[in-house]
């Protein structure tokens, strides 16, 4: 199921580590902000291995599932790919 992934964490260590497991499980969009297509197990699996990297009182991961029919009629303005640096 297409599920957008969305995280806030305060630690800068913490972030890095996050962002390079979730470029395993889907294509970044924004900086803290990734489309994953996941299965439930696969969910459960990302759900499972993000427990141990965060911090409660500090941080925190949204999963937003998305219908495949809403998904497909999802639009983006802007150019293609992940943030760049030299663009901000």
């Amino acid at each position: 199921m297409p599920t957008i992934v969305a995280y806030d964490i305060a630690s800068s260590r913490r972030r890095s580590r996050i962002a390079k497991l979730m470029l395993s499980y889907g294509e970044r969009v924004q900086y803290s902000v990734f489309e994953c297509d996941l299965t439930p197990e696969r969910l459960a699996e990302l759900q499972e291995r993000l427990v141990p990297m965060i911090r409660p009182k500090f941080d925190r991961v949204h999963f937003y599932p998305i219908c495949a029919n809403c998904f497909s009629r999802a639009t983006a303005l802007g150019r293609l790919g992940g943030p760049a640096a030299n663009e901000l």
